[in-house]
């Protein structure tokens, strides 16, 4: 049971940087960027969650396709119509300045969307792999 319990407590740290995104998109004094950058880390640790609950290990790392691709098969597959790429440009480079694409808040909207796709997957796998 501890590895259920981390898969939910990184489950639910990703829904918290989901959450934060969409309230950072609702100042518009604020750049969409850091909106997006919560994005990834939702999805991030969405996949982390992912992977202790099938007891994957895995190295410190942001890169959404290597997570992916340590995930089992039949969890994997699911991210195929993801685009998870959209997601991967936010990790780093939306702390730092460098050239990143110029955003609207439709722009933003659908990277969090993104970000909510990953959740939905992740916690649907939870469910199935720990049914309550």
């Amino acid at each position: 049971m501890p590895k259920r319990s981390e898969a939910f407590e990184w489950l639910q740290f990703a829904r918290d940087d989901l959450a934060a995104g969409r309230l950072l998109l609702t100042d518009a004094g604020l750049p969409e960027r850091l909106a997006c950058f919560h994005a990834q880390q939702a999805a991030e640790k969405a996949l982390k969650a992912l992977l202790v609950s099938a007891d994957v290990q895995f190295r410190k790392t942001h890169d959404l396709a290597v997570l992916v691709a340590l995930a089992p098969d039949a969890d994997a597959d699911a991210f195929h119509a993801v685009d998870l790429q959209r997601l991967q440009q936010w990790a780093v480079d939306a702390r730092y300045p460098a050239d990143l694409p110029d955003l609207t808040r439709g722009d933003a909207s659908e990277v969090l969307a993104i970000a909510e796709s990953v959740l939905e997957i992740v916690a649907d796998a939870l469910g199935r792999a720990h049914p309550n």
